[in-house]
């Protein structure tokens, strides 16, 4: 078998049973509107089909093949997207979303072996998109851990369906839906990790298994009479494990440690260049000085310095002892002139 064959079967075998189907999502109209579609089996997926239904069929909106790639119908091309076209997610995206595109839409995944696996999510307008919380109890678990509700519904014995939920931003997944003959109709995200009993005409308890991130969210418990609703939600939130808290301690004192060792360093880096540039402002001063004093004394000796103030010196002294007189006591000494030897010879002969 082709796979064109195989798609029309696909598509012929998606559109019947129709009308009373059942809802596994509601999304909420807004500008950009996502309706998840992720496989939550590790089966082989062959091709996967988006539909719409439209008054009595179903139209095409878009076919993902893993081998043919992406195919569009040219109505919606332009204005969805697959943002995270991975093996399992399938999840549809509109870039601009209006009121036309309210309505019911099918996400059909072929497997192997296990066959057809099928997600009916409703877009629906704001104003119809209403989330009642009364009694908000918290109930806390830890991620691939299970979660148990229990719903004491008082409203007599006259109890027609009882519906659980998942409460999100601008979604609302159907967990299962508790009708008053006992039948058991699962969400298509929560078939295989879900337990539920029904019997009890006073009491609704399920457990979810293997809670997700995605999980730590808001549930709900609707129980519906006659004349009467009976609404309990339910807050999960991660609890705390032990080991994650010894991991994080000692996270914190590794980081505390690492901190104060690059605060060690720091310090003594800056210390340390500090202390060079207080050496080598030291020398440079210390080289100005030493050469400042070195050009005075070459100086000095070129001008012969010393000698220029002796010289003044020496005439202020002359022009001192020119001015000044001068007194001396002197004996009476007679002037004249002794004879010499030669005369006194002649003066004999």
């Amino acid at each position: 078998m082709d796979h064109a064959a195989l798609l029309f079967v696909v598509l012929q075998l998606c559109g019947t049973n129709v009308e009373g189907k059942f809802v596994d999502s509601t999304v909420k109209l807004t500008e950009k509107v996502k309706l998840e579609c992720i496989y939550p089996n590790k089966a082989v997926i062959i091709q996967t089909s988006w539909m719409k239904l439209n008054v009595t069929h179903k139209e095409n909106i878009a076919v993902l093949h893993p081998i043919y790639g992406i195919h569009i119908e040219d109505k919606y091309n332009g204005r969805i997207y697959f943002e995270n076209a991975s093996r399992e997610d399938k999840s549809l995206s509109f870039i601009k979303s209006t009121l036309e595109d309210v309505g019911l839409y099918f996400c059909s995944i072929v497997t192997y072996p296990d066959g057809i696996w099928e997600k009916v999510i409703e877009i629906i307008q704001l104003d119809a998109f209403e989330v009642s919380e009364k009694q908000n109890n918290p109930v806390f678990t830890k991620p691939g851990g299970n979660v148990a509700f229990t719903c004491p519904y008082k409203i007599g014995d006259s109890v027609q369906e009882v519906m659980w939920e998942r409460i999100k931003a601008d979604q609302i997944d159907t967990i299962v839906l508790c009708s008053s003959s006992g039948k058991q109709s699962f969400g298509s995200d929560f078939k295989e990790r879900t337990l539920v009993d029904c019997s009890d005409q006073a009491n609704s308890m399920i457990i979810i298994q293997n809670v997700t991130v995605s999980g730590f969210a808001t549930y709900r418990c609707v129980a519906t009479g006659r004349n009467k609703t009976y609404v309990m939600s339910f807050t999960v939130a991660a609890t705390w494990d032990p080991k994650w808290f010894i991991i994080y301690i000692a996270g914190g004192i590794s980081a505390a440690i690492l901190l104060l060792v690059f605060l060690l360093i720091f310090c003594i880096t800056t210390a340390c260049r500090k202390k060079k540039k207080r050496k080598r402002i030291t020398e440079a001063l210390s080289k100005a000085l030493y050469s400042t004093q070195t050009r005075c004394a070459n100086s000095y000796g070129r001008s012969n310095f010393h000698g220029t103030w002796n010289t003044e010196r020496r005439g202020e002294e002359s022009a001192l002892r020119q001015k000044e007189e001068i007194y001396i006591n002197c004996k009476n000494v007679s002037h004249k002139p002794k004879k010499r030897p030669l005369d006194s010879f002649l003066r004999m002969k």
